[in-house]
Order: structure tokens, then sequence, then C-alpha cells
């Protein structure tokens, strides 16, 4: 790599680090339905509250840099660590390290998240109470929790005001970049479904137990190790079986994109996957998320 692309990719992290610094913690959300958020463009970071649940914000950010760097520490506490008998937040050497024992980067981590303003309460108190140093990114997000009335300081640990209060993210449209992958129309408009299928769960009681109960009595034993397998494989925490449930929906009825999910990646044929989503819609799930799109 030559000086000259390193000092551009430098002069390229400071500014995105400069755009969020400052910038989430001011901004104001703006209400959106699933149609306006998708379709909407922006080369700035804009927060929005879904029309559906005001309860739900949707980080839309610009670069998968400044997303992964304000959630991947995150998520990785909130998801991959479910479960464990000792929670506890990774400082940037242990994070990088994991990031790049998945074979990923900051940047293609995840490419959307979803967290609970309980998990968000849990994330900041654990890090103050190890001393971990948190960068700007996750900073500025905990004084945007706060401005909006989802967090407090209060004896040394952070309470959640409204802890069943859910934050999303996704990416903007991109071209492939240097250090970045790019999103496709397609992919932003996965990412926001699946994601918003995450929001469901969270603050829709009565769909989360449709959910449970569809997994418990509709899915044979089999069809369930299959998606034990397949979660495992992206480093999920299958002994929540909260967290089980919930990317089961996720992946079964709201990511289009073949690339992400289909019957070959959760190795079954492509009848038993229709099955499998023809059940569950067939059930009367109480949403109002588009429960068929072209896959």
């Amino acid at each position: 790599m030559t000086l000259r692309l390193i000092r551009n990719q430098l002069w390229r992290f400071c500014l995105t680090v400069l755009c969020f610094v400052g910038t989430a913690s001011g901004i104001e959300p703006v209400s959106g339905d699933f149609t306006t958020i998708n379709d909407a463009r922006s080369n700035q970071l804009v927060i929005w509250r879904t029309v559906v649940n005001p309860e739900i914000y949707v980080f839309d950010f610009p670069s998968l840099t400044m997303q992964g760097r304000t959630f991947n520490r995150i998520t990785h506490f909130a998801e991959r660590q479910s479960g464990a008998s000792a929670l506890r937040v990774l400082d940037d050497a242990e994070m990088a390290q994991h990031i790049a024992a998945a074979k990923r980067t900051v940047a293609d981590f995840a490419f959307g998240h979803d967290v609970m303003v309980w998990d968000l309460a849990q994330f900041f108190t654990m890090a103050d109470r190890d001393k971990v140093e948190l960068n700007p990114e996750e900073t500025t997000l905990r004084d945007f929790l706060v401005k909006q009335g989802l967090l407090r300081f209060w004896r040394a640990i952070w309470l959640p005001l409204k802890p069943l209060g859910v934050i999303l993210s996704v990416p903007q449209v991109q071209d492939k970049r240097d250090d970045e992958p790019g999103v496709t129309k397609l992919a932003r408009y996965t990412v926001l479904l699946h994601e918003m299928a995450h929001g469901e769960y969270f603050s829709n009681p009565s769909y989360a137990t449709y959910c449970q109960h569809f997994w418990n009595e509709s899915l044979n034993d089999e069809q369930r190790e299959k998606f034990r397998v397949f979660l495992t494989k992206y480093n999920y925490s299958i002994k929540d079986n909260d967290l089980l449930v919930n990317e089961v929906q996720a992946y079964l009825m709201f990511t289009p994109d073949p690339s992400s999910f289909n019957a070959r990646k959760l190795d079954v044929l492509p009848q038993e996957l229709d099955t499998m989503r023809n059940s569950f819609r067939n059930g009367g799930p109480p949403t109002r998320l588009p429960l068929k799109q072209d896959e």
C-alpha cells in the first residue's frame, strides 16, 4: 500500500469521525415509515424514529466504518456473549482480535445492528466498572441516549429509563471502497427489513410470543438444529433461546437477499424453506411487517 493511499484513507477516516462526533448527540430524530427510511439518501448521519413505534430509533449511517465503530463492540456485548456467566466489555485490542479471528473488518463485522436500551445501559455500566476506554463514536451515542431521555447516570450505574426502547442501525447505499465493501439497494433494503424485524420482536410482545410458539411447535427437531448450526457459523450464542428465536424469525421471513440467507446456507431444500415460510405466514403473526417480499 502506498504512502499516498494510506494518507488518503487516514484522512477519510478522520472526516468520518468528525462527521459523527458532536453530531449524533445534537441531532434531532426524524419521523419516518419503512419506505421513507429505505428510500432516503444522505451523506450524513440521520437518526429516524419509526412511525409504527416511536420507541424504535434507526441510525442511518453514510459509512460502514462509522457504523462499525459505533456498534460493533456493543453488538458483541449484547449478542455474542448472550448466555455467558460474566458479561464484560472488550477493550480495543481484544475487540480487534475478535474481529480478525472472525476474518472480518470494522466495516463488515456486521452490516446492521439491533440493541435494546436495556443492553446499552448494561454496556456503558460495565465499561465504566472495568475502566474500558470507549471510542468517540460510542460516547457520542451514549450522549444522544441521555439527551433523548433513554439513559440516566445514577450512583455509578447507567439506568435505562425506557428499557424496552430499541436502537437499530443500517448503512447507506455505497459503491465499493478501498477499505469498505459496497452496499447495494437490495442489501440496504434487506438490512433495514431484517433489523426492523428485530425491533418488532423486541417491542411487540404478541409477535414475540407467536415467534416462540412457531419455533417450539411448527418447526421439527431437524429444522431447529439446522438453524442452530446456521447461526453458530455467525457466532451467535445459541444458548440464549430468546436471541435464537429472534434471529430465526428475522432470517426466515425478513432477509430477502439470497446472498445473506437462502436454502443452501440453511442446508435445506428450497421447497422445505418455502414450506417453513408459508407455515409462518399462515399462522397469522400479529405484525404489520411485510410477510412476503421478492425472494
